[in-house]
């Protein structure tokens, strides 16, 4: 269900039931770039994508990250940028420090979706009308997933979605989004050098 739309945005709340807590979640697809990750490959599609968390009582956080456009979804990064709401600059990481297997998919593979109805269901939310499947999944590890989908809702196609643990609910979706990063991101080594200096400053 995953769909590489520029400008899509949704923003879910997300319940973790065993601590009763509530973050909110947003997800947004940006620009693309055309990326060759070593000397003798070819260019390959890729994407920024955003997560802005507000978790409650602790500072916002937002992950911006460039990754291969697959078939499943997001594929490998290629580049990190991390920010921290209570710092003024974000932190930029390189492939090094992405390192991993080049083919792991960041979607969860390990689910199967299947449908639990055979026709549509129309659900109404904020004013706007589209069409959804009830479906249910389960792992390998035994945890069963019950969802709401519909490729109307990009980026990730989900209106609902609960598990013995957690419930995302969808709060809101549009287009034209815009990146929360603000400030001018530094290399890690820079920006631990930054912040040393202001708190010798402070003392």
């Amino acid at each position: 269900m995953f769909q590489f739309v520029e400008g899509a945005w949704a923003e879910y709340d997300i319940l973790d039931k065993i601590q009763d807590r509530t973050l909110i979640l947003r997800m947004s697809i940006l620009g693309q770039e055309q990326v060759r990750r070593s000397l003798f490959s070819r260019r390959r599609a890729y994407r920024w994508l955003e997560f802005d968390v507000q978790m409650p009582d602790e500072p916002r956080v937002v992950v911006k990250y460039l990754a291969r456009e697959t078939a499943q979804g997001p594929g490998e990064p290629h580049e990190m940028i991390l920010q921290i709401e209570e710092y003024e600059n974000p932190i930029r990481l390189g492939r090094r420090w992405l390192q991993g297997n080049e083919e792991e998919e960041f979607v969860d593979s390990d689910y199967v979706w299947i449908r639990q109805q055979a026709g549509e269901e129309r659900i109404t939310h904020g004013g706007r009308t589209f069409s959804a499947w009830r479906v249910q999944s389960q792992a390998e590890d035994g945890i069963t997933v019950e969802a709401i989908v519909s490729d109307e809702l990009p980026p990730f196609g989900l209106y609902f979605a609960e598990t013995p643990e957690q419930r995302m609910t969808l709060r809101d979706w549009g287009t034209e989004a815009r990146s929360a990063i603000t400030g001018e991101p530094l290399g890690l080594a820079r920006w631990i050098f930054r912040q040393v200096q202001a708190g010798m400053r402070e003392e």
